[in-house]
């Protein structure tokens, strides 16, 4: 399965690329945050459980990322496939968390993929975000003369 292109979407602000379709997507709460609030204060307990878990600390981080995630932001950012678009190294993560924090943007991680972010901030926020890191850490070996014209559109 591959996304396809939507013919009459105009092309994206940030990196002049055609949108891609996709869907359906689910825009309501993916967690039932007393449910989980419970498990972790089961976990935290001790014998709390009735059985023995093997994953228990496992289990406990995935509960504590999706407490602290954001629940009314339905879309994530990946840094990898951002810097990719960029063609640039990726920042670390709490670079990236702390300029939007610092830009008036709330910012949390996305339980499912360690190098994503979830935030509310618009679109453009991000992407100057990422232009600011890739100016300040620009690519030393750029091998395809194309690649780095595309690039430079960017900015």
């Amino acid at each position: 399965y591959q996304p396809s292109r939507a013919p009459s979407i105009p092309k994206c602000e940030e990196t002049g690329g055609q949108f891609k379709v996709a869907g359906p997507l689910w825009l309501g709460p993916l967690h039932d945050f007393d449910i989980v609030d419970e498990a972790v204060s089961r976990l935290e307990k001790p014998g709390g459980t009735e059985f023995q878990l093997q994953t228990k600390a496992r289990l406990h981080g995935l509960l504590t990322a999706v407490s602290e995630e954001l629940s009314d932001v339905p879309l994530y950012y990946t840094l990898p496939d951002l810097c990719h678009t960029l063609r640039c190294a990726s920042p670390p993560l709490n670079k990236v968390k702390a300029a939007l924090v610092n830009a008036g943007y709330r910012v949390s991680a996305y339980h499912k993929e360690p190098q994503a972010i979830k935030t509310d901030a618009p679109n453009r926020i991000v992407w100057d975000v990422m232009r600011a890191w890739c100016k300040e850490n620009p690519v030393k070996n750029s091998k395809k003369k194309e690649k780095e014209k595309k690039r430079r559109r960017l900015f």
